[in-house]
C-alpha cells in the first residue's frame, strides 16, 4: 500500500470515527412505547412533575363512561388535580400492570390488568405521541366494574 493510499484510508477512518461518536451524544428521543411506559411508571410511584414532562401542555385526556372523572381533561394539571386526585379515595390500593403494548404509527395501546379495592379488571388505554412527548389518552376502562367497587363515602 503506498503512502498516500494509508493517509487517505487513515483520513477517512478518522472522520468516521468522529462522526459516530460525535453523534452518541446527540440527545436521543425514547420511542414512542418506551414514553409511554415510563409515563406508567411515574404514575405508579406518584411522581406528578415526572408524569407532566412526559406530556404535551395541551394534553387532552378522555375518560369515557359515567365515573366522577369522566370527560375530556385539557393540560397536565387538569389531569393531576381531577382525575388523579380523585383516584386513591375512589379505589383504594389502585393499581395497573401493564400486559402488552402495541404500537402503530403514533398510537400506543396499552393492554393493563386495573386492580384495587374490589376491583380486578382489564382495561385499554389508547396514545397519540407527536414530537416526543404524550399529546393525547383516552382510557376504555371497564367502567361499570369501576363504579361497583368506587368507594362512596
Amino acid at each position: 500500500m503506498t503512502k498516500k493510499c494509508l493517509l487517505a484510508t487513515l483520513g477517512v477512518f478518522l472522520v468516521l470515527s468522529i462522526s459516530v461518536n460525535a453523534g452518541h451524544h446527540a440527545a436521543k428521543k425514547s420511542s414512542p412505547e418506551a414514553l409511554v411506559v415510563k409515563a406508567y411508571d411515574t404514575f405508579s410511584t406518584g411522581d406528578t412533575e415526572g408524569w407532566a414532562a412526559l406530556h404535551a401542555d395541551d394534553l387532552t385526556f378522555t375518560i369515557n363512561g359515567q365515573l366522577p372523572m369522566s370527560g375530556v381533561h385539557n393540560g397536565t394539571q387538569a389531569v393531576i388535580d381531577d382525575v388523579f386526585g380523585q383516584i386513591p379515595s375512589l379505589w383504594p390500593q389502585f393499581h395497573l400492570d401493564i400486559v402488552n403494548v402495541d404500537v402503530s404509527g403514533n398510537n400506543v395501546y396499552v393492554l393493563l390488568n386495573m386492580t384495587a379495592e374490589n376491583l380486578d379488571t382489564q382495561a385499554l388505554h389508547m396514545f397519540k405521541v407527536e414530537d416526543g412527548q404524550i399529546v393525547s389518552f383516552v382510557a376504555f376502562d371497564d367502567t361499570d366494574s369501576m363504579r361497583q367497587a368506587m368507594k362512596t363515602e
